[in-house]
This record gives structure tokens, sequence and C-alpha cells, in this order.
């Protein structure tokens, strides 16, 4: 009987730090987004100023982000391509997919609020479908300083992979 005392005891205590566990990191994942353990947020991240603003992000940046959280969606024979050497030509200036209803531009350099990439990404209600990226348990969120960095992106004119290694 001491035994099972014992062990119970011993399971408690070992609920009890799970708990405990599981609180501190329900807590991280709601002050930061309820997607942040599905989706990766790059190294750049880390070295932006405190408003999460970076200088101006290269489109190689642009494209890591995408292959870390679109291209298993948006690939080839989807209805928007962001696989490496497809995407900037696919987005600059371009029509979103007919399923968007809304219509407007994919990528406006220049104009984050005029891109409607930027709107699924940065709002929790877009005109037409989810905010993106979907995630296995539904629509999530990209972490602030990624959603800043594809801002920036297009504010500073969506230079695209030539204008990386210093061509136009």
């Amino acid at each position: 009987m001491l035994n099972l005392r014992s062990c119970c005891a011993r399971l408690g205590v070992l609920f009890l730090l799970l708990l405990a566990s599981c609180n501190s990191q329900s807590a991280a994942m709601h002050d930061s987004g309820p997607a942040e353990t599905t989706v990766r947020t790059p190294a750049i991240c880390a070295s932006t100023d405190a408003s999460g603003d970076s200088t101006r992000p290269t489109f190689a940046i642009i494209q890591q982000i995408f292959v870390d959280n679109c291209v298993t969606c948006h690939t080839l024979g989807s209805d928007l391509d962001l696989s490496p050497g497809v995407a900037w030509a696919n987005l600059i200036g371009k029509a979103p997919p007919a399923t968007e209803s809304c219509g407007g531009t994919l990528v406006v350099p220049g104009d984050p609020n005029g891109s409607y990439l930027y709107e699924k990404v940065s709002s929790d209600h877009p005109c037409a479908g989810v905010r993106m990226p979907r995630t296995e348990f539904g629509s999530g969120a990209l972490p602030e300083c990624i959603i800043a960095l594809v801002g920036q992106w297009i504010l500073t004119g969506a230079p695209g992979p030539g204008a990386d290694a210093g061509g136009d």
C-alpha cells in the first residue's frame, strides 16, 4: 500500500509539473499568435529591430518564408505557385486566383495595403477565404516579424531575385 501511495504522489507531482508547463506554453502561444508552433520563423527575425522592421528584406528572405510556410499547398499545379524560381513572377502585378472573389493584385510594389498577398497573411478576416497560411488545425498566423518582413519587402518595391545579387 505504501508503494501505491508513493507512486500516486509522484504521478500527481508529475501531472502538476506538466500542467504548469502547458499553461506557460499556452500563454506564450496566445501572446504571439495561434499558429506559432506550426510556422517557422526565419533567422532574419532575430536581426530585425524592436519594431519588427528590417531595412530592406531581399527576395531570398521572402522566398524562404514561402518555402517554410506556403509551398506545401502553393506549388506546381496549384492555383498559385510560390515555388523557388517562379514565385516572384507569379506575384508581381498579377491578379489573385479566380477562387478569391475580391479581385485586386497579389503584389503591388510599394503598396502593402493594396497587395492582396499582404492582406492574406496579415488579416484575420481577409476579403475572401481565410488567413494564410493554413495549418492542420485551420488558418494560422505568421509571427509578426514575418508579416513585417513581407510588408517591408512590398513597401520597398518588392525587389526580385536579381536585385538580391545587386542586379535589377
